[in-house]
């Protein structure tokens, strides 16, 4: 099979033969159709996130079930499906109360080969690939009416955004809410604060077309960060600061800046990686004010299929996510034009 292996930080990805990987007992093999861009596969590349090379990205999978291992009974040959969630220990305390995301001894991904037996690692799932095998628990089919493209960015983006408002911000309708950084992360961020009811949506960035784009997922109000002070602006606009604040970039800038945006009393929650770097906030009055900082790791089991229940109501726009697809043989172009933020979406096609 041909996949995109990574082989030093800040390098181009090389599309080389690897072997189709082995199938466990609690194993499903998937053809992969589609594997969507993601800024987190372009912080593995940037040396922002550890990995051990060669390795392969990817991790918004969506494809055909090819094979099933001898214990899975939940799938067979055919089936739609993508990868919503991530490897598992299964005996943490974390696993043992439906919090895998959370997951404290979560096992690598089983190795692949090329074709003259070197070893290839895989970050996450290693989607970047015409096969992935990975255990049951982490698929979940594609209901009806759905397309491949669409259901890919669900296993990640789409549903991290979900559980930062649903679970780490807590949304409360009639909540006034803030957004910095309308690229996948926040758009869907905005989307799913529509859905639930917050008011005002006020919508940061620093390229117009991307604040344009906010607009149509939900925000009602919008700041240039390149031309005004989002902090003082979102004060301004809600008289006080915003009971929800969202960063959607990964950035210790912009996750002060969303503190500093935030009401006594409400919540600032980082849905960007920061890293392992250090991370200063510029004022402590979060102390006094009583303001919750927290931060979101991927999603939960049952995310996934509520997300596509509000897809199929139409609740939830996925289409119109997905600036365009590449050919696998264009996956640089793809990453590229990410890293330049010339894309709301962007994802690949494998087979």
């Amino acid at each position: 099979m041909k996949a995109a292996v990574l082989y030093e930080v800040r390098q181009l990805l090389r599309i080389e033969e690897l072997e189709v990987p082995e199938v466990s007992d609690e194993d499903v093999l998937i053809k992969v159709a589609v594997c969507g861009v993601c800024h987190t596969d372009l912080k593995v590349i940037e040396g922002r996130t550890r990995f051990t090379p060669p390795t392969v990205l990817g991790h918004e999978v969506a494809g055909t079930v090819e094979r099933v291992g001898s214990h899975c009974q939940d799938f067979k040959a055919g089936d739609p499906v993508i990868i919503g969630m991530r490897y598992k220990c299964g005996r943490c305390r974390y696993c043992l109360t439906a919090r895998e995301n959370l997951c404290e001894r979560r096992p690598a991904p089983p190795s692949l080969k090329k074709t003259d037996g070197t070893v290839i690692t895989r970050w996450n799932v290693g989607g970047f690939a015409q096969y992935v095998s990975v255990p049951a628990y982490m698929t979940f089919k594609i209901p009806g009416g759905i397309s491949m493209e669409e259901a890919s960015v669900v296993g990640c983006r789409v549903t991290t955004a979900y559980n930062a408002v649903k679970h780490r911000g807590r949304l409360e309708p009639g909540d006034s809410a803030l957004v910095i950084g309308c690229g996948g992360i926040g758009l869907n961020t905005i989307q799913f604060l529509k859905c639930f009811g917050a008011y005002p949506i006020i919508a940061v960035d620093i390229a117009e077309e991307k604040l344009e784009a906010a607009k149509k997922f939900g925000a009602t109000h919008v700041i240039n960060a390149g031309a005004e002070d989002p902090v003082k602006a979102a004060i301004k606009i809600t008289g006080g600061g915003v009971d929800k604040a969202f960063e959607a970039i990964g950035n210790p800038k912009t996750a002060d800046q969303i503190i500093q945006a935030t009401r006594p009393g409400g919540t600032a929650t980082i849905i960007g990686g920061l890293g392992n770097g250090p991370f200063t906030i510029s004022s402590g009055r979060f102390v006094t004010s009583e303001i919750t900082i927290t931060g979101v790791s991927s999603r939960q089991a049952h995310d996934v299929e509520e997300v596509f229940q509000m897809a199929k109501l139409g609740r939830i726009e996925l289409r119109s996510l997905i600036t365009k697809s590449y050919r696998y043989d264009q996956i640089n172009e793809a990453l590229a034009d990410l890293e330049h933020g010339k894309l709301r979406m962007g994802v690949s096609l494998w087979n």
